[in-house]
């Protein structure tokens, strides 16, 4: 008759121990350094089956509990009567590192590591990481939505480390994840105020990441990872710098009693902004949007007669004429508006200044307020005389220009890559005084070399590139 399989991979483990041990200085070989529940020579934190009770420890709901099937203990009960889910099990696989130690990796004794993507059960309690039912994933007692529970998946890293990006270990980025903290309440549920589980609430004043994604909260467009952008949220919590003001427009003769219509200005921390008109209890129609004498956009407004009602949305954003958000590519701050349908005007009012950081008035371009210029750092295969340098334009939505320099680099084209994702080339070639080259983004480009600003710039890394070596690295000036 063959061994169980069982049997044959603890034999084996015994000799890998033994030799292992023999190895080791006596004071690290001695029982209490290395337990041994079963006294089969193999110590816990590599014995497959702690307390030889047969059952494999990745199977067993009480790892280190049951009755010997073999060995000096055969037929006696080992170990604790503490099942592996029990709040008061603080050591399931009796290793001697408690679940929540830094030093412990392999919180159930499965010989697989806690970070091991295929290590779908923790805590060894038969029920996986993401199920709805896990409420501790690591078993280490603390539930995963308790404020002090700060290593929810047990993998050693705090919760609100940026290098944690897979804070309930279940194989899923936080960046994607509909339940970032595994606790069983998707991320815009309206009772979940603390996303990333870190202890923080999601509105607290020292909560800068809160679905902890790595990035920061004024520089996410979805700070709690729900899959709602921040400025259609209605939970959303303003960061400091984020902005918005609401003015009801007045009524015209021509208007109809009781309808009423309002505009809004929104200013987000990550620099969009957004210009919102709405009105309601109008006949139906579609009325112009006029802002400082141009007409700008059509307000649909649909509904029985005195009933209508819609909005119209503008974002700096938006690149397109023709979906949810119209381009916000003009001045908007003290100007008048006014809603007119066949030249008539039914409301009309001026659009108002919201508090600091918005300046108030300006040119119809988008005003440029602040320039600001970053020397990039550069690699250490870079000729030492080379020099390059991110400069950004900041207006009244938001950056509207970035340029990036360089000169004395070897002539080529380089590939420039902002926020992880190539942008662009740039085109070392020779000048009068040197090898230079240039590349601009705009958010309205109007040369032919310029290329179009549609994507978040201001605190992103930015990397100048050839061929998979970079040259030049940093971060575009801009963001905290």
């Amino acid at each position: 008759m063959k061994p169980h399989p069982l049997f044959r991979m603890k034999t084996g483990l015994r000799w890998i121990a033994a030799l292992t041990l023999g190895l080791l200085p006596l004071h690290v070989r001695g029982a209490t350094d290395a337990p041994d529940l079963d006294g089969d020579g193999v110590p816990n934190i590599v014995d497959p089956d702690v307390d030889n009770d047969g059952i494999p420890n990745a199977l067993d709901d009480n790892v280190d509990g049951g009755i010997a099937k073999s060995g000096p203990y055969t037929g006696q009960y080992l170990g604790d009567h503490v099942n592996n889910d029990n709040p008061a099990e603080k050591d399931i696989d009796s290793d001697r590192q408690a679940d929540d130690s830094l030093g412990e990796t392999d919180i159930d004794g499965d010989q697989m590591s806690d970070t091991d993507p295929l290590e779908l059960d923790t805590d060894g309690d038969r029920r996986v990481d993401n199920s709805g039912s896990e409420l501790d994933i690591d078993g280490d007692g603390r539930l995963d939505d308790d404020s002090a529970e700060d290593d929810i998946d047990g993998d050693s890293l705090d919760d609100d480390d940026l290098v944690e990006l897979d804070i309930d270990g279940d194989n899923s980025m936080d960046s994607s994840d509909s339940d970032i903290d595994g606790d069983s309440k998707s991320n815009s549920a309206i009772d979940e105020d603390d996303t990333d589980g870190d202890g923080k609430l999601n509105g607290d004043a020292d909560e800068d990441d809160a679905d902890g994604d790595g990035m920061r909260n004024r520089e996410d467009g979805d700070d709690d990872n729900d899959g709602l952008d921040d400025e259609e949220d209605d939970d959303h919590h303003d960061e400091e710098d984020e902005a918005e003001v609401r003015v009801d427009l007045t009524p015209t003769s021509a208007a109809l009693n009781h309808s009423e219509a309002r505009v809004s200005l929104q200013r987000m921390a990550t620099g969009t902004i957004k210009l919102k008109i709405d009105a309601g209890d109008f006949n139906p129609g579609s009325y112009n949007i006029v802002i400082g004498g141009v007409a700008r956009g059509t307000l649909v407004l649909t509904g029985s007669s005195g009933k209508a009602s819609g909005e119209r949305q503008f974002k700096s954003t938006s690149t397109t004429t023709n979906g949810e958000y119209l381009p916000l590519n003009f001045e908007v701050i003290n100007q008048p508006i006014s809603i007119e349908l066949g030249g008539v005007a039914h409301y009309s009012g001026t659009i108002p200044t919201p508090p600091d950081p918005l300046p108030p008035g300006g040119p119809v371009e988008p005003p440029v307020t602040t320039v600001l210029t970053q020397s990039l750092t550069a690699s250490s295969g870079t000729p030492s005389q080379a020099e390059a340098k991110v400069v950004v334009d900041i207006g009244l939505v938001g950056v509207i220009e970035v340029e990036i320099e360089a000169e004395d680099l070897p002539a080529g084209v380089y590939s420039i890559s902002i926020g992880g994702t190539e942008r662009g080339s740039l085109v070392m070639a020779q000048e009068e005084d040197g090898i230079k080259g240039y590349r601009h983004f705009e958010i309205i480009p109007d040369e032919p070399d310029e290329l179009l600003l549609d994507f978040l710039a201001a605190g992103q890394p930015i990397v100048i590139s050839q061929n998979g070596t970079t040259y030049f690295s940093g971060f575009v000036p801009g963001g905290e």
